[in-house]
């Protein structure tokens, strides 16, 4: 009976390790209820206090690239759908939502919106959900019966999941200088355009109060972003142990992109950048063209987007599995650097702090500090918004990438982490980053092939 009970006991626990290794592997798209939008929509409200609300989705599809709702709009709508508007009262949070009435045409090729779906107004907590054609007199409605009206809208530029606001400023001046693409963002038209329609409205800019509260990640975006770091993690590892000298950058972006999209990812953060020998030293090099050869080093920085959560990785590796003398130097340095970085953040601590530590680390190895880099925030656009002059806070999440870039030589080592009450989770860690380990791998990754 004993014996019975063992063998009955082992199967039970085969069982429970076969489920818990599926539920691991499975991929999985988590979603936001719509309680998460609706509370945002609270909190943004209790500090802008009075005026009105005017936000606005994304109007078109980029051909050929699967549509990514705008951040601003959807972080507090929830809400898919092209040429959608949100109008709140800033004083009670009282919101409506305005949806372009579709044909029976493009509901079938294109798929319908809230409009005509039964009390999706109440669901994700709106007023009302009204046809974008009735927008025009309600915001005429709204105006305050003597004085101005206050609107709150975005007068900074749109971040994008791979571009930051200043990123996106940075890109549009330099377009400027070319003197036949003189033609005005679609955020600045809108603006000129309100100003123009509604002279009465003092507009202001929202930007600033939405980036504080993204900078602050929900429950829901941490379990999202804990997940996403894992399966990019383990995408980069698959990359990994497919380098050996005369394959091309190309295959190790195929074998990590497969690992994403097979765990449900809706796409990546960035376009993946994998650049080897002379590649190395292309900061943003995404050609991934070139064939590997021996005796050179890998940089890869590749990370997925889930549920308008990204992810920041990157790693440095030697092509034939062993990293010389130089390389191992400078990788050290880096390695060091960014392990004390991630040490040291604390909630209250500020950047700076941990900015020295760093600089002192590559100045002690002899290396320039210029590039002993803390990082940046990461959330829903991998270049995240927030104001890096405030310490650290519980809830941030930001990427730490101290680099040595010097000719012939790129190293970077990058990691995703979470700020705790009590210090820094490191979300990326599924991906070795030890430089025995690092070989390790490649020699076993070598032995199999």
């Amino acid at each position: 009976m004993r014996h019975a009970s063992m063998i009955r006991l082992r199967l039970a626990l085969i069982v429970l390790f076969t489920v818990a290794a599926a539920a691991l592997s499975t991929a999985e798209r988590m979603g936001y209820p719509p309680e998460e939008f609706a509370a945002r929509r609270q909190q943004l409200a209790k500090v802008l206090q009075r005026g009105t609300l005017l936000m606005f989705g994304g109007t078109s599809p980029i051909p050929g690239v699967r549509f990514r709702q705008d951040n601003d709009f959807f972080y507090l709508t929830g809400n898919e759908s092209f040429n959608g508007v949100l109008v709140m009262d800033a004083a009670s949070g009282v919101s409506h939502l305005f949806l372009p009435k579709l044909s029976a045409t493009e509901i079938r090729y294109e798929g319908g919106n809230w409009l005509d779906e039964p009390d999706t107004a109440k669901k994700y907590g709106f007023a009302t959900i009204q046809p974008l054609t009735a927008l025009h007199e309600f915001l005429a409605r709204r105006r305050a019966s003597g004085g101005t009206e206050q609107v709150w809208t975005r007068l900074s530029e749109r971040d994008l999941v791979d571009r930051g606001r200043l990123d996106t400023a940075i890109g549009t001046a330099r377009r400027l200088t070319n003197p036949f693409a003189q033609q005005p963002t679609e955020d600045a038209a809108r603006v000129t355009a309100l100003r123009e329609q509604f002279p009465y409205y003092e507009m202001k800019d929202v930007s600033p109060h939405i980036d504080r509260l993204r900078l602050i990640k929900s429950p829901r975006e941490i379990e999202i972003l804990k997940y996403n770091g894992r399966i990019s993690a383990e995408a980069l590892k698959r990359a990994i142990q497919a380098t050996a000298p005369g394959k091309y950058e190309y295959e190790l972006e195929a074998e990590a992109t497969y690992w994403m999209l097979k765990h449900g990812f809706q796409g990546a953060a960035y376009p993946a950048i994998v650049g080897s020998g002379p590649m190395g030293n292309q900061w943003h090099y995404e050609a991934n063209s070139r064939q590997m050869k021996a005796g050179e080093l890998v940089v890869m920085d590749y990370a997925g987007s889930l549920d308008y959560m990204t992810m920041d990785i990157t790693r440095t590796w030697p092509v034939s599995g062993r990293f010389t003398d130089a390389q191992l130097k400078a990788y050290e340095c880096v390695l060091e650097a960014q392990k004390a970085i991630i040490a040291a953040i604390k909630p209250g601590v500020a950047r700076s702090v941990v900015q020295k530590i760093a600089e002192d680390i590559f100045k002690k190895h002899g290396f320039d500090p210029r590039y002993a880099y803390v990082g940046h925030y990461v959330g829903m656009s991998v270049h995240d918004v927030g104001d890096w002059n405030l310490p650290f806070e519980t809830g941030m999440v930001m990427a730490i990438e101290p680099i040595i870039d010097m000719p012939g030589l790129h190293i970077r080592i990058e990691d995703s982490v979470l700020v705790t009450p009590t210090g820094a989770e490191v979300l990326t860690s599924a991906v070795p980053k030890e430089a025995e380990e690092v070989m390790s791998l490649l020699r076993q990754s070598a032995r199999s092939n």
